[in-house]
């Protein structure tokens, strides 16, 4: 089974509805180690008490940002 870099982070909760398919297509060129750190750093923001979104209107708030 091959590596699926969108199915890994949407899975870690990252959210990509707006994105454009060129937008799309380079977050599926990532490699197995650029996501696992995106997923790492998202992991460590969501779990400190202290970091809030800049805007808690915004549809991509806490999220995947491109």
């Amino acid at each position: 089974m091959s590596f699926d870099a969108l199915k890994e982070l949407v899975a870690a909760g990252h959210n990509f509805k707006g994105a454009n398919p060129q937008q799309l297509e380079a977050i599926s060129s990532l490699s197995q180690e650029e996501v696992t750190l995106l997923n790492s750093i998202k992991q460590r923001l969501d779990s400190a008490e202290d970091v809030v979104p800049h805007s808690v209107d915004s549809p991509l708030s806490g999220n995947f940002v491109w």
